[in-house]
């Protein structure tokens, strides 16, 4: 671990330029293998940091990304430890979903996507949304896990490839849904903001109805009534995600034509 440490450091101090002679397919291979270490600089800067500046700069070969994208989507890494709460195995689920944006990147450059790898990478993100349960956002000492903001990340990407149809956003915004009405863990660290332009994104696609929409917004309107102090919990994180979702429609309801019924609604909660 040391020595990819010390190699990521000296790719990043060089501009990320790969090294004359690196068997790329073997340092990302390590890199992956260490996407959840719980040293927050090998984690997030060095890792996730140089897979982002390769892929932004086209350095990794299309059959390379998608064999790292099988693997942060396999059992050992998105699905690792899944249910656990307060364990270290978050930081491999949430950095593993972190890679799926990019990705969708490359595949907007190459367009090596098939429509099973497509439906595959939908069904594997709906379970681990559904099934993550460890909401915590900043841990002292150990720096990001933020899984349900890199989970939306994920699912923001989803959302914006035009492979997908209305039964997909449909399920994605019931599960932004079920994740927004939480009531055990206080969002502090963004999530609802992340998780909004989750829903922003698919109101642009434009294809889904806009009663649907009205009526899903409505339906986090309703709060149920459960036992102090979990209400209050529920209750501000939902404020907090509809305020996030509200004002990001104020900023494109000019411009991209959304219907102000939408916001008319949110405001009327």
């Amino acid at each position: 671990m040391n020595n990819l440490k010390s190699f990521l450091r000296d790719v990043r101090d060089n501009n990320y330029g790969i090294p004359e002679g690196t068997d790329i397919d073997q340092v990302v291979h390590e890199m992956i293998q260490n996407i959840g270490s719980i040293d927050d600089e090998l984690r997030d800067r060095l890792i996730y940091g140089t897979l982002h500046k390769w892929i932004m700069n086209e350095e990794l070969s299309i059959e390379l990304v998608r064999k790292v994208l099988y693997i942060t989507l396999d059992d050992d890494h998105l699905f690792c430890g899944i249910g656990d709460i307060d364990q270290d195995t978050v930081f491999t689920r949430s950095f593993s979903a972190l890679f799926i944006p990019l990705a969708f990147h490359y595949n907007d450059i190459f367009n090596y996507l098939t429509e099973q790898e497509y439906e595959y990478i939908y069904s594997r993100m709906r379970k681990y949304y559904e099934l993550e349960k460890d909401y915590r956002g900043y841990i002292l000492d150990k720096g990001w896990a933020h899984s349900i903001a890199h989970a939306a990340d994920s699912l923001h990407s989803i959302s914006s490839a035009s492979y997908y149809s209305q039964k997909h956003l449909l399920v994605i915004l019931e599960l932004i849904r079920e994740k927004a009405c939480v009531s055990n863990y206080y969002f502090i660290n963004d999530e609802d903001e992340r998780m909004a332009a989750v829903v922003i994104q698919i109101v642009k696609r434009n294809i889904l109805k806009e009663d649907v929409l009205i009526n899903w917004v409505q339906q986090l309107g309703c709060i149920e009534r459960i036992a102090y102090p979990r209400y209050d919990i529920m209750r501000g994180n939902i404020k907090n995600f509809l305020r996030s979702v509200y004002f990001r429609l104020l900023d494109i309801s000019g411009t991209e034509g959304i219907n102000k019924e939408i916001i008319k609604t949110l405001n009327q909660l």
